[in-house]
C-alpha cells in the first residue's frame, strides 16, 4: 500500500470517528433534554403538592384565630353565663331567706348568750371548748367595741355570732320601728367589720314581748333579719349565786323530747363563774350543746 492511500484510510478513519462521536453527542443531547423537561413537570407537580399541603395545614390557624374574635355567638355565651350567675345569686337568696331546716328536738341543747361581749367573754370560750360546746351569742355593739378579740375569737373557734342592738334602752331602741332597726344594723355592721360575717341573726332587748308590735315584726321581715327568743330562761342576771344552773336543769327535764331546747344565758361574771357546772350535767346526760344556724325555724315568743 503506498503511501497515498496510507493517508487515505486514515481519513476515512478520523471521519467515522468523528460522524459516530457527533452521532453520540446527539442521542446524549437528546436524552438530557427529554429526562430534563419530565424532571422539571416532576419538580412543579412536587411544589404544587407542597403548596396545597400548607394551604390545608394553615387553614385550621386562620380558622382558629377567627374562632376567638368576638362574634354573636361568642356574645350570646356571655350573657347565657351572666343569666346562669344570676339565677345562682337569687336562689341563694332565696335559700337564706327561708329557713329550710328544724330545731332539733331531744337530747340537743342551744346555749345562746345576750349582752355580751365581757371582759371574761375569753374565758367562757375556753370552757365551751372544754366541753366541746357550741353556743350562739347576741352581742351589743358597745361592747363589742371593748372586746374585739373575744368576737373575732368566737367565729374563729365555730361559734354562731348575732347582734342585741346598741342601747339596750326600752326608751332609745324601741322608739320606733326605724330606731330598731337602726341600732341592728348598725350592731351588724360592727361583727361584718370584726369578722367579715355578714349575721342576720338578731334578739330583742328584754325579748320580742310585749316591746316587738306588728309594725315592728313588719320591718324586720322587710329588711330579711331573723328574731330569736327562748324558751328557758337561767334567770342568771338575778340568780347570780349559781342557782340558775338547777333552774336550767329543771326545764330541760320538763322539756326534753318535747319542744328544741333554747337556753337564754348571759355574758356576765357569775354566769360564767358557774357555767362549768351546767356544762357537765349536759355532758354527762348525753346531751350535744349546738348553734343556732340562719336556715333554722326561730323560736318566738307567741
Amino acid at each position: 500500500m503506498g503511501e497515498t492511500e496510507r493517508k487515505r484510510v486514515k481519513l476515512n478513519l478520523r471521519g467515522k470517528i468523528l460522524v459516530g462521536g457527533m452521532l453520540l453527542l446527539t442521542i446524549l443531547s437528546f436524552y438530557y433534554f427529554t429526562n430534563a423537561k419530565d424532571i422539571t413537570k416532576e419538580h412543579q407537580t412536587l411544589a404544587k403538592n407542597n403548596v396545597e399541603e400548607v394551604v390545608k395545614i394553615d387553614q385550621p390557624i386562620v380558622e382558629k384565630h377567627h374562632a376567638n374574635q368576638p362574634n354573636a355567638s361568642y356574645k350570646q355565651e356571655e350573657k347565657d353565663q351572666d343569666l346562669e350567675r344570676k339565677e345562682e345569686i337569687m336562689k341563694e337568696e332565696k335559700e337564706q331567706s327561708e329557713p329550710q331546716s328544724q330545731l332539733q328536738i331531744g337530747k340537743v341543747v342551744y346555749l345562746t348568750f345576750d349582752d355580751g361581749p365581757h371582759s371574761s367573754s375569753e374565758k367562757l370560750l375556753q370552757i365551751l371548748k372544754k366541753y366541746d360546746a357550741k353556743a350562739t351569742f347576741f352581742m351589743l355593739e358597745p361592747n363589742m367595741n371593748m372586746h374585739a378579740n373575744a368576737v373575732k375569737l368566737m367565729v374563729e373557734e365555730g361559734h354562731t355570732v348575732g347582734v342585741h342592738g346598741v342601747s339596750h334602752t326600752v326608751a332609745k331602741i324601741y322608739k320606733s320601728p326605724a330606731s330598731f332597726i337602726a341600732e341592728m344594723q348598725q350592731a351588724i355592721n360592727r361583727v361584718e367589720e370584726l369578722t367579715n360575717v355578714h349575721t342576720r341573726l338578731i334578739r330583742a332587748p328584754y325579748g320580742s314581748k310585749p316591746y316587738v308590735t306588728a309594725p315592728f315584726r313588719t320591718a324586720i321581715d322587710q329588711e330579711h333579719l331573723l328574731m330569736w327568743d327562748w324558751n328557758i330562761d337561767s334567770t342568771d342576771w338575778k340568780l347570780t349565786n349559781g342557782s340558775y344552773v338547777q333552774n336550767v336543769i329543771e326545764q330541760i327535764e320538763q322539756l326534753v323530747n318535747k319542744q328544741p331546747l333554747v337556753i337564754l344565758l348571759h355574758e356576765k361574771q357569775s354566769t360564767i363563774d358557774h357555767i362549768e357546772k351546767l356544762l357537765i350535767y349536759l355532758q354527762d346526760n348525753g346531751y350535744e350543746m349546738k348553734s343556732i344556724y340562719e336556715d333554722m325555724e326561730p323560736i318566738q315568743f307567741k
